[in-house]
Parts: structure tokens; sequence; C-alpha cells
């Protein structure tokens, strides 16, 4: 099951909707004027994508009830579940609607849209300031575009491995990984990495992960990539680290959590993998043992004793833990809140429904 389908199951279960981030990051621009500049004595500010509610919100972190909200759009092929960040830009692939949505983050708008002729975008990255990659699931290619092309058209295309779900970019290269699924869901082989150069849109590597059901992909600051493989959903999944520059696996972590749909791994080098029968788990990229492991992973408890789960998880300047819940029909979508280092629960932020991918930053 690919990365969107790990969606679609997992939000049938859950009974709320019948329907990855890696994110680039770029903190270093002066302090944006008006909401999108914090409060005066914290400049933070999350960004959330609300799959249900078709929108994104956005809540300053010295005041995370003071929010916005930015329409993407009330066609009910509209679907997001991720997004990539660059400057004061997002862009937000918009699944069923086969399209990507260019939002202007200090404006509270769409800029634009731009289309792939059919299928499901699913992972997008910036390149550079004005060049985006997106991945369309069901046609099994990545598509380039530049935010002042003239036509909303994605016509610069390469294929890659089946049902890309999410891309990263790194080294002046473009990483996607595909879940290698045939039609019916079911596992052609372990899921494939495929190394892309941006500039020619031509294939210059691929590397096969060391489990099946591959849907998320998060750059350490060692440089190595850090691949989530979902497996099955009954038997627990594992983390394949690769190295990017030569495209050889260095490693394959096994039970990382059942159902792991998520990793992002933070500027430390601690790697969060969420799922949603388990939570958050935490890795360390450094010592490669568990901080917290998937039967003591970061979750905020039912009043059964159960977990929420997670969709997906950042991390604030200080290293406290934001998790994305989803909802459910009886329970809304939250960001729960984990303090840095005891990772105890400390708070939570509503936010739209069906929070599915969140980063919080200075723009």
């Amino acid at each position: 099951m690919h990365r969107y389908n790990i969606r679609l199951a997992t939000l049938a279960l859950l009974g709320s909707l019948a329907f990855t981030i890696s994110c680039s990051d770029d903190t270093t621009a002066p302090v944006a004027p008006g909401f999108l500049g914090g409060t005066a004595g914290d400049h933070e500010v999350g960004v959330v994508v609300n799959s249900l509610a078709r929108s994104l919100t956005l809540f300053q972190h010295g005041s995370p009830g003071t929010q916005q909200q930015v329409a993407l759009g009330s066609s009910t092929t509209i679907t997001p579940t991720g997004m990539s960040v660059r400057g004061r830009v997002a862009a937000v692939p918009l699944g069923d609607a086969a399209s990507v949505a260019l939002v202007d983050l200090q404006g509270d708008s769409v800029k634009r849209f731009f289309t792939f002729a059919s299928g499901n975008a699913t992972g997008c990255a910036f390149v550079d300031d004005t060049t985006v990659v997106a991945a369309n699931l069901l046609t099994n290619v990545v598509g380039r575009f530049t935010t002042g092309q003239t036509a909303a058209a994605i016509t610069k295309t390469v294929t890659v491995a089946p049902q890309p779900t999410a891309i990263a970019v790194t080294g002046g290269r473009v990483f996607v990984v595909s879940s290698n699924l045939d039609q019916n869901f079911q596992p052609i082989g372990n899921g494939i990495v495929t190394a892309i150069d941006p500039t020619t849109m031509t294939v210059v590597g691929t590397a096969t992960m060391g489990g099946t059901n591959s849907t998320d992909i998060s750059v350490g600051p060692d440089g190595l990539l850090y691949v989530v493989n979902t497996g099955d959903f009954s038997s627990p999944g594992s983390l394949t680290v690769l190295n990017g520059g030569t495209m050889q696996v260095v490693t394959t972590v096994a039970n990382v959590g059942v159902g792991p749909g998520a990793v992002y791994v933070d500027a430390s080098g601690l790697a969060y993998i969420s799922g949603f029968l388990f939570g958050t788990a935490v890795w360390s990229t450094t010592t490669r043992t568990f901080v917290r492991s998937p039967d003591n992973a970061l979750c905020a408890k039912l009043a059964n004793g159960g977990c929420r789960g997670a969709f997906a998880a950042t991390t604030d300047r200080a290293g406290n833990v934001y998790q994305a819940f989803f909802g459910t029909a009886s329970l809304p979508a939250q960001l729960f809140v984990y303090k840095a280092g005891t990772f105890s629960l400390s708070d939570s932020v509503a936010v739209g429904a069906g929070a599915s991918a969140a980063t919080i930053r200075v723009f």
C-alpha cells in the first residue's frame, strides 16, 4: 500500500474519512512582517496541512490560538497530505486533484495551481527558489515546473518506480521514494528510491530499500537519507539509511513500529518515526539506537489507555516535538506538544480537520 493509500486505509479504519515532509528549510531571511513574523518575543510560526478541511492552518508559536487559514479549494478531489516550504511560499500537492497549489504564506492565499493531465499529486519539494518537483502517484512520473512559468501544465516529467509518494532534495539531486506496489496495492518488491538530475530530468541512480511499501523520506544532518518502509500494517516496518551520493544502502533498522508512515530528522539528528497505530518513536541517527522505542512512543493517550496515533511529527527551534493527530469522527485534530529532552506531553494546539503535516520555523 503506497503512502497515499496508507492514509486511505488508516482513515477508513478510524472512520474519519473515505478518500510526506520532506520540506526545505530556509530561516536565514529577515523576520517576516505582520502575522508571519510571530509574536514580539517569539518569531516562529507553525504551518499545518488540513486534509479534511482542504486548507492550511498558520499559528503563531508564541500565541498558538492566534491563527489564520488558507483555503486550498472546495473540490472534493482536493486531498492534500504534505507540503514543501521555501522562504514564505509553500507548495502543496493536492492528491486526487492532480495538481500542486503554490501558496503565498504572507498573503494567506493561493497564488497559482500547477497541474498534471491526470493522476494523483503526492510528494513535492523545492529544488531552488523557483523550481518545484512533484510526484504523480498514479502515472508513476515526477514532474518539474517553475513558479513563474506561463502555462499551468506540468509537462517536464521523468518516469520512476511504481507509485512514488515522497521527495527529498539534497546535494543537487532529487530523491523520489516509490512504494513499488502493483495496481492492487501488493508489493512488486521492496521499495525503491530513484535519484534524478533536476536540470535534465533524467534518472541518475536507483536503490532498493530494506523493506516493502516505502513511503517517506527525510535528510539527516549527516547528509544521509532516512526512508520509512511501511510494510503491510500487521508486521513492524523498518527504516533504511541510504547514502544518496553513492546510492548504497548503509543499513536497515528493523522493528520501528507497525505501519510507520512518516519520518522527520531534526537538526540534532533525532529521527521521529510516526505511525497511526503507535504514535511517534524517536531514533538517534548518531548512536543508531532508540531514544523512545515504538513500545514507549510519544503518544497522547485515549481514555481507554490506547494511543491516538500520529500522522507526522516535527520540532521547533528548542527541540520540542509537535505531533500531528489527524482526528476522528469523535476526536478533533490536534498538534500534541512534547517537551524537548523529557518528551513529556505538555500541551496541544487545535488545528483544522485532518492534520497531516506540519512545520514550525521563522519566516
